[in-house]
């Protein structure tokens, strides 16, 4: 196997010598790793592409931000799981064992990165699935090749195992004070005046409307303020133009009071961005749209799971019936003094960490 090394997209997808084809899912797509660094990273920030070719036939490609003696994968705040891209026919996500192609070619870039410079001191990816494919068969390429190698807790992720379920029988398994704030904010908007909610998955200007509403609401929300705001609009275009993007927008007399982000493919829904006017809270528009973009994707799109994404909000579990954690991945070459550096700290503060909350027992 052959790793070549590409410092932008365009030379990754010029090395690959054909037409990238999307494996996997949507969160690791060239379209989405492309979209993060054009869209989604500081200016000047410098990338690496690992493709991994066997007999001339591209197998994956590991993205990657490089930084002073470190790589870290390519992702931010806006990932809630990361991959390699997967760019064989017959590869899959699910299963990896150790002889198969992906787990070989994974294999030969970490040998690749531990024994051509720049070698890095420290890589760490993040967020994994720890139950998936890559991460067991990334972490025996990295310990293989002489890493120091840990883990680490990044965030829990709520989700509903949904295949067969109609909206009807899951709402009817919801708490029963979530039901009430449903029930409650129709006959709050009811009284109040004439009220919608739209569902837009098709580009055009309906589209372009729909996302000027969502950042509106955005902006007049609790939220902070996008680190990158241009993404979020390319997103939804290019989720659009796939046939991915299900952007909810509940209106009240005209007026956009709430907003969703949901993304289908491949069978799963992804809750991407929600947000409400806080003056309209009393209508309780987010669980209204939240309720309606479900019956969407379970009684239309028929989707088989629907992933809330990052973090353990407690309202989640409200709407969810699983929790699985995320982790990150992080190797030390400990022939280098930062990487030895690196790794010093990292295993006494986790030591001291436990310490502490053996103390607090």
């Amino acid at each position: 196997m052959i790793v070549q090394r590409s410092g932008d997209f365009a030379a990754f997808r010029a090395k690959s010598a054909q037409q990238i084809d999307d494996h996997g899912a949507f969160f690791q797509t060239a379209d989405w790793f492309e979209l993060l660094a054009q869209h989604g990273l500081p200016t000047g920030t410098h990338l690496q592409w690992l493709m991994v070719t066997n007999d001339g036939s591209p197998i994956l490609c590991l993205p990657l931000i490089q930084e002073s003696g470190r790589l870290s994968s390519l992702s931010n705040f806006y990932t809630p799981l990361y991959a390699p891209l997967l760019l064989h026919d017959g590869l899959t996500a699910s299963d990896w064992p150790m002889d198969s192609l992906p787990a070989r070619a994974l294999s030969a870039i970490a040998r690749f990165l531990r024994r051509h410079k720049p070698c890095p001191a420290v890589i760490q990816l993040q967020p994994l699935d720890t139950t998936g494919a890559f991460y067991p068969a990334m972490r025996s390429a990295l310990t293989t090749a002489g890493y120091a190698v840990d883990h680490y807790f990044c965030f829990g992720n709520w989700s509903l195992p949904c295949t067969g379920l109609s909206f009807a029988d899951y709402f009817a398994q919801r708490p029963s004070a979530l039901q009430n704030t449903v029930h409650r904010a129709r006959k709050k908007l009811d009284r109040a005046s004439a009220w919608k909610i739209d569902i837009h998955s098709q580009p055009g200007d309906s589209l372009d409307a729909a996302i000027n509403a969502f950042e509106t609401i955005y902006q007049r929300s609790w939220k902070p303020a996008e680190a990158f705001p241009d993404f979020v609009r390319r997103l939804c275009v290019l989720a659009a133009q796939k046939g991915k993007l299900r952007l909810g927008v509940l209106s009240l007399n005209g007026v956009a009071i709430a907003s969703q982000i949901w993304l289908v493919d491949q069978g799963k829904a992804y809750i991407f961005k929600l947000a409400y006017d806080p003056d309209a809270a009393r209508f309780s528009p987010g669980s209204l749209l939240t309720a309606a973009l479900m019956e969407h994707v379970l009684d239309y799109d028929t989707v088989d799971e629907i992933d809330y994404l990052s973090g353990d909000d407690a309202y989640k579990q409200d709407w969810m019936s699983h929790r699985r954690e995320r982790h990150g991945l992080i190797a030390f070459d400990l022939r280098t003094p930062r990487g030895l550096l690196a790794a010093t700290r990292h295993f006494s503060g986790k030591k001291f960490r436990a310490w502490k909350a053996d103390r607090t027992l």
